[in-house]
């Protein structure tokens, strides 16, 4: 039988012998006659004309529209690329470790000062991200640095605990030796200062009595000759030997015998200063 288009606005197919006319109008909306030509390409319409109950076609789900790992777990390795240690850091002082990135996080544990921490490079804000007992955790940036800072102390500037009598009448930088000497060294006890004889009438000079103790005196002298330019020192005599800023290349020289222990410098280091500064 041929389909006859009877009047415009209709729609009539042919399916399985039968004529089915889809109308467009207004008694039927856009989303029915869709699911009516879907029924009638799928052939529900027969089921439903025969009286069976149509079949439910699973629905298609168009390419692309769903993410491949959205339900996916991270795959061993990228759980350790997440994880992975970057370096060390130092923590330059008490180190609390977070949970997370934020000051209001749970304290999970702690580090002293010194300690070293593996870091990941992961930085949020003012917190970087460690690795501490194979687990992620976070430390205020400004916490952890590459080596430890050398804490600088000022050399000689405060008093003895000895007291500061030998020091009257002393220079500055011969003040300073004093008070640098009794700190590294404080069984030193016994200290002579101003003096009517060469630098020690002018203040410039100051004698460290060893009481016998060469290996002391030894290191009093090194210690000297090390920081001569924090101290304005400009000499140290020790056990018949000189040692000069001027000369500092030739190391210490040896001195002729000034005939006893004390003038040879054999139970004191000697110490001279520029007075006010060094050169």
């Amino acid at each position: 039988m041929r389909a006859i288009l009877p009047a415009a606005g209709l729609l009539t197919i042919a399916a399985a012998g039968a004529a089915v006319v889809v109308h467009d109008g207004s008694t039927s909306s856009a989303a029915a006659s869709r699911q009516d030509l879907f029924a009638v390409s799928s052939g529900q319409a027969g089921d439903a004309a025969a009286g069976r109950t149509p079949a439910v076609l699973p629905q298609k789900v168009a390419a692309g529209t769903i993410s491949r790992s959205a339900e996916r777990p991270p795959l061993p390795n990228e759980a350790a690329a997440e994880n992975k240690v970057e370096g060390q850091r130092f923590a330059v002082k008490a180190l609390e470790i977070h949970a997370n990135a934020a000051d209001s996080s749970p304290v999970l544990a702690s580090v002293k000062s010194g300690d070293q921490v593996d870091i990941t490079g992961v930085i949020k804000g003012n917190w970087a991200q460690i690795i501490h007992k194979g687990l992620p955790r976070w430390v205020p940036v400004k916490n952890i640095a590459k080596a430890m800072p050398v804490k600088v102390v000022p050399i000689g500037t405060s008093p003895c605990a000895s007291g500061s009598e030998p020091e009257n009448g002393l220079r500055p930088d011969t003040i300073k030796v004093h008070r640098a000497v009794c700190a590294k060294f404080p069984s030193i006890a016994t200290y002579g200062g101003l003096a009517g004889r060469g630098e020690h009438a002018t203040g410039q000079a100051i004698d460290i009595m060893i009481a016998g103790d060469v290996a002391i005196g030894q290191k009093i002298a090194d210690f000297a000759q090390a920081n001569a330019a924090k101290l304005g020192i400009s000499q140290v005599i020790w056990q018949q030997r000189i040692w000069t800023v001027q000369r500092a290349g030739d190391g210490w020289r040896a001195m002729s015998d000034r005939g006893s222990p004390t003038a040879n410098h054999m139970d004191h280091v000697h110490v001279t200063t520029f007075g006010d500064s060094a050169p």
